[in-house]
């Protein structure tokens, strides 16, 4: 073990990580990718003792410049603060007050569906249903992620009611499994927060859609048995998908981002609408997924000069 002098931040992160035993699987195989990405030969070669806020604000100075994204930043900035706090519990640092420290990240182009291209898109989904097709649909006009349509059990519809059940997710990560040869594994976990473990209502044609193929309970959607559905082949098929209905190639979050963004053109009010997409805050609905069309921005105003020539 070194001695506490020569102890150099990645010596504490990896610690740190060390000391996270009720941490899910994929969330610390997540920390670990971040650590070597951004850390490692960054900060990290630090000895902690030297360690100074100026070194961490000069490394979110440089990151400021990369297509870092939001949710990026932010376990960026918990992993650093939550181990400096685990460096100065266990009395290898000073406190280290991370406090306001932050950087504005460039604006990041989130592409949508155009309603035309959300038409083709359907009309083609439409076309001799299968169940990969009316999942799409589903994403479509629930916002749901990727893995948990791919979660999905036949347990989880309730035709009665109209609605889903957020109860699981299908995830593949890195395998540090030594046994098994595979770089990556499949596995099955609970939604990402407590408010992803959710209720949503299901449109009318799609619970129609959804009984020509309800099969065992136990089973589930997208591999029609009890064994867990890939999302990369969903991702596969969702592309061909595109290049049949001429829509240039995105990835499948797009249906996540035009549902949000249809919500709101069509009048849904935000607290329905985070609810729906199981936000925890109001603000990230807004601030990720909500991305108004020219078109409707200029319908608002419209309507804004009509309201107030009927009010004179």
């Amino acid at each position: 073990m070194k001695e506490k002098e020569n102890i150099t931040y990645n010596d504490i992160l990896n610690q740190w990580l060390d000391s996270k035993n009720n941490l899910k699987q994929q969330s610390l195989i997540h920390y670990e990718n971040l650590i070597q990405y951004y850390l490692k030969n960054t900060i990290g070669i630090i000895n902690i003792k030297q360690l100074k806020r100026e070194d961490i604000e000069n490394l979110f100075h440089k990151l400021k410049e990369t297509n870092i994204a939001i949710s990026t930043k932010k376990t960026l900035i918990y992993i650093i603060r939550s181990s400096l706090n685990y460096s100065y519990n266990n009395q290898y640092s000073e406190y280290i007050d991370i406090k306001n420290i932050t950087f504005k990240l460039p604006n990041k182009t989130i592409f949508i569906l155009s309603k035309e291209e959300q038409n083709r898109l359907e009309n083609n989904l439409k076309q001799k249903p299968n169940i990969r097709k009316i999942c799409i649909l589903l994403c479509l006009y629930t916002g749901l992620r990727i893995g948990e349509v791919c979660g999905l059990k036949w347990e989880d519809i309730d035709f009665s009611n109209q609605s889903l059940t957020i109860k699981r997710t299908i995830e593949r990560i890195k395998n540090k499994d030594k046994t098994i040869k595979t770089k990556t594994i499949l596995i099955e976990s609970t939604p990402k927060s407590d408010t992803s473990n959710r209720i949503i209502p299901i449109p009318d044609f799609l619970i129609l859609l959804l009984k020509q193929f309800k099969n065992n309970d136990s089973y589930f959607l997208l591999s029609n048995k009890e064994k867990k559905y890939d999302p990369r082949l969903l991702e596969s098929f969702y592309s061909r998908i595109l290049k049949i209905s001429q829509i240039n190639p995105n990835k499948f979050h797009t249906l996540r981002h035009t549902f949000a963004t249809r919500c709101i053109e069509s009048k849904m009010d935000v607290k329905t609408l985070s609810e729906i997409l199981g936000h925890s805050q109001v603000e990230t609905t807004l601030k990720l997924y909500v991305h108004p069309s020219y078109e409707h921005k200029k319908s608002s105003l419209e309507n804004l000069v009509k309201f107030m020539k009927n009010d004179r």
